[in-house]
């Protein structure tokens, strides 16, 4: 299976196995409470992750969220 992720061609080796999005974003190795995922434009509620399935072609966009910052 390709997908287009981060703007990166991944080619996912299980190409047999349908994964869910929750499913995918696991085998990537992302900390799901941490990101907030676009599938081909529209985001995903993380709700939805688990009924969203992912095909041959899509397009990923994860963002991480990141704590911090300063104050002056």
């Amino acid at each position: 299976m390709n997908l287009k992720i981060n703007g990166e061609i991944k080619t996912i080796e299980k190409s047999n196995k349908e994964f869910l999005l929750e499913g995918l974003l696991e085998y990537l190795g992302y900390k799901p409470q941490l990101v907030v995922v676009e599938l081909n434009g529209v985001i995903i509620n993380p709700k939805d992750w688990i009924n969203t399935k992912i095909k041959n072609g899509d397009c990923l966009e994860v963002v991480t969220i990141v704590g911090g910052g300063s104050y002056s």
